[in-house]
């Protein structure tokens, strides 16, 4: 439809321009005519007045010097015609050479302006043919517009597309977003407390570290506050219970008091009950293998015994602190009995700690212990030898520990 109107108006703008410029040159040329007429109506008008005129001044001059000759002279008319036409010979040319000169400038404007006339004129007419074979050829090939509005109805229903995906999007989000902020507000008592215990349980792990501390330097009373202070943050934390077991067998293994046993016995008792962990089941152990040293009870004895058979045989990996604690019962009874064959089982174990890690200052000084006992039984000599060896090995790795342990048979309790 645009295209049929952009060709009707370059058609009319075709016909109307043609007309209005030939009208233009007639009008042009009517008025050079009229204005060249009366150019010259106006010159000869000039021209003839003129010539007149000076007849006339002339005429006057001569009377008014040769008036009287004239009067007496039978030829006077003659001289006065003779005058009159030599001044309009005089005058005339001239007046015609510059009639000549006006009419050819009009004339020249003219031309000027006619050729101007057609030049806009043949300029237009091409300008108008020009626009018309575009026009044309925009309309006889349809297809890249019909091409280009399918291609502007596509991107539509895309854009509408990806637009409708947003808002899906959006929505899933915003209704997944409330979910969560739903699911949060309706766990949020069992996040505060999850958070609530996990910071008492690194609480309590500081000051299970300090109470660790505390035990190994034989503070039992500084110990003893500590353990206080956890359990009354938290009464069943095993690693706390395993903890007091390991103090009240240590003050049970310096003072012989009943109390402190039966005290361990129910702290690992209560840990096992909570975590059933082999570290805590090592220590009750180790207050087996203790009372059995004071008390000499074969029923202390077979407890701790069977405890570490146990975890050692149900150990994938060999355990060097379990080895260590089953040859120490070995030596234990051995000082009591002077079996042999708990002689060679507690030199078996002690054999394989410190192939393993020969720097083992308990399994070197508990062997030493081991050694003595049997030469003390034997006067062997040899036995003497490897007890020192033993022991001088132990010193050389490190004396402080070698004589901190020098109380009788050392058991390894596992914090």
């Amino acid at each position: 439809m645009k295209s049929a109107n952009i060709k009707k108006i370059n058609f009319a703008i075709l016909i109307l321009f043609p007309v209005i410029m030939l009208i233009f040159l007639i009008v042009c040329n009517v008025y050079s005519i009229n204005l060249n007429n009366n150019i010259t109506k106006e010159l000869n008008v000039f021209t003839n007045s003129l010539s007149s005129n000076i007849e006339s001044k002339y005429m006057e001059t001569i009377s008014q010097y040769f008036g009287e000759q004239l009067r007496n002279s039978n030829r006077a008319e003659e001289i006065t015609n003779l005058v009159k036409e030599h001044v309009r010979l005089g005058i005339n040319p001239n007046f015609s050479t510059l009639k000549f000169s006006i009419n050819r400038l009009i004339g020249n404007s003219l031309l000027r302006v006619t050729y101007v006339a057609l030049f806009l004129l043949v300029l237009m007419f091409a300008l108008i043919l020009f626009m018309n074979y575009t026009n044309n050829s925009l309309n006889n090939n349809p297809e890249p517009v019909a091409e280009t509005e399918n291609d502007i109805e596509s991107d539509m229903k895309e854009f509408e597309k990806k637009e409708t995906q947003i808002l899906t999007r959006k929505n899933k989000e915003e209704n997944s977003s409330d979910k969560e902020d739903k699911e949060y507000v309706e766990n949020l008592p069992t996040i505060i407390l999850k958070k609530s215990e996990d910071k008492k349980i690194k609480e309590i792990e500081k000051m299970y570290q300090n109470l660790v501390a505390e035990i190994k330097g034989a503070k039992d009373e500084k110990a003893l506050e500590i353990l206080e202070n956890i359990f009354s943050i938290d009464d069943r934390n095993y690693m706390a219970l395993n903890g007091a077991g390991i103090l009240y067998t240590k003050m049970y293994s310096k003072n012989n008091k009943s109390l402190y046993f039966r005290k361990a016995d129910k702290y690992y008792e209560s840990a096992i009950s909570i975590y059933d962990n082999k570290d805590t089941l090592n220590n009750k152990g180790v207050l087996y293998s203790t009372r059995y040293g004071k008390e000499n009870s074969d029923y202390d004895y077979n407890t701790a015994l069977t405890i570490f058979d146990n975890m050692i045989y149900s150990s994938e990996k060999k355990d060097i602190i379990l080895l260590n604690n089953r040859a120490t019962i070995y030596l234990a009874k051995y000082n009591i009995t002077g079996n042999n064959e708990l002689f060679e089982n507690a030199l078996k174990d002690y054999g394989e700690i410190i192939e393993e890690d020969e720097n083992n200052i308990s399994a070197l000084n508990n062997r030493s212990a081991l050694y003595f006992n049997k030469y003390k039984r034997t006067d062997d000599i040899q036995l003497f030898d490897k007890s020192i060896e033993d022991v001088r090995k132990a010193f050389k790795i490190d004396a402080n520990e070698a004589l901190s342990n020098d109380d009788g048979p050392i058991y390894i309790y596992k914090y």
